[in-house]
C-alpha cells in the first residue's frame, strides 16, 4: 500500500510567489507532498514549469504531484499525478500509471466518490470552507459534512485515504481530525503568515496530535 502525507500542500497563482518559488519554500520547510497545480495552463506551459519545480522538489526530499498532465509527470519522473477529471482516463493507461505513480483526484460530494471508475490512492475531498476562493460552484462541506461522508464511504467498504482542501487554517485541524478524514491539504494562505517554516511546524504537531497519539 503505498503512503499517503497528512499534510500536503497545492500552488495557486500568487503575485508575491512564482509557482517554482512556492515549491522551494514549502519543501525546504518540511511539506512532504507538494502538489503543482496551474490553472488555465497550456501542456507546454506547464510542462516548462513542472521542470524546475520537481528538480526543486526532490532537492528538497519532497514529492511533487502533476496536475492532470500524466504525458508531463512520466517526462520528467514526477512523484504523483492528481486528476480533477477523474474518470476521463481509460482503466489500462490508468492501470499502467498506477504502478508507477500515486494517483489522486479532486471530488465535493459522496456521490462522486461511488461513482469512481479507478481505484485511486489518496481522494482531494472539498471545500472545507469557500474562505478568499473565487469560486464557490461546490458547495462548502465543513466538518459534519466529512464525518458524514467518510461515514457513507465505511458502510460501502470503500477504504481510501480522504483529504481535506479548501480554506483550512491551522486552528481547524483539531476539529478535522475526528472526523475520519486521513489528512489535509494547504495553499497559499499559508504564505501569508509572519514565518512560514514555523507555521508550517505548528500545522504537523497538531497533526500528530489530532492523528497519531
Amino acid at each position: 500500500m503505498k503512503t499517503v502525507s497528512r499534510l500536503q500542500y497545492f500552488t495557486q497563482e500568487n503575485l508575491l510567489f512564482t509557482y517554482e518559488e512556492q515549491v522551494k519554500l514549502i519543501s525546504s520547510c518540511g511539506c512532504d507532498y507538494v502538489h503543482l497545480k496551474i490553472k488555465n495552463s497550456t501542456e507546454k506551459g506547464y510542462l516548462k514549469i513542472a521542470e524546475k519545480c520537481v528538480k526543486i522538489a526532490h532537492e528538497n526530499n519532497s514529492k511533487l504531484i502533476v496536475w492532470d498532465y500524466p504525458d508531463v509527470a512520466l517526462k520528467i519522473h514526477a512523484d504523483g499525478i492528481h486528476f480533477t477529471k477523474w474518470n476521463s482516463i481509460d482503466s489500462k493507461k490508468f492501470n499502467m500509471l498506477k504502478e508507477e505513480f500515486l494517483l489522486g483526484c479532486s471530488l465535493n460530494a459522496i456521490d462522486d466518490v461511488i461513482g469512481l471508475k479507478h481505484e485511486f490512492d489518496y481522494l482531494f475531498l472539498g471545500p472545507y470552507e469557500n474562505r478568499n476562493s473565487k469560486n464557490e460552484k461546490n458547495e462548502r462541506i465543513g466538518i459534519t459534512g466529512y464525518k458524514t461522508l467518510i461515514d457513507e464511504m465505511v458502510k460501502k467498504q470503500l477504504y481510501i485515504p480522504v483529504i481535506a482542501a479548501g480554506g483550512i487554517r491551522l486552528t481547524d485541524v483539531a476539529f478535522l481530525a475526528p472526523s475520519g478524514i486521513h489528512g489535509l491539504a494547504i495553499s497559499t494562505g499559508i504564505l501569508e503568515v509572519h514565518d512560514v517554516s514555523l507555521e508550517i511546524k505548528k500545522f504537523q504537531a497538531a497533526i500528530k496530535s489530532g492523528w497519531e497519539i
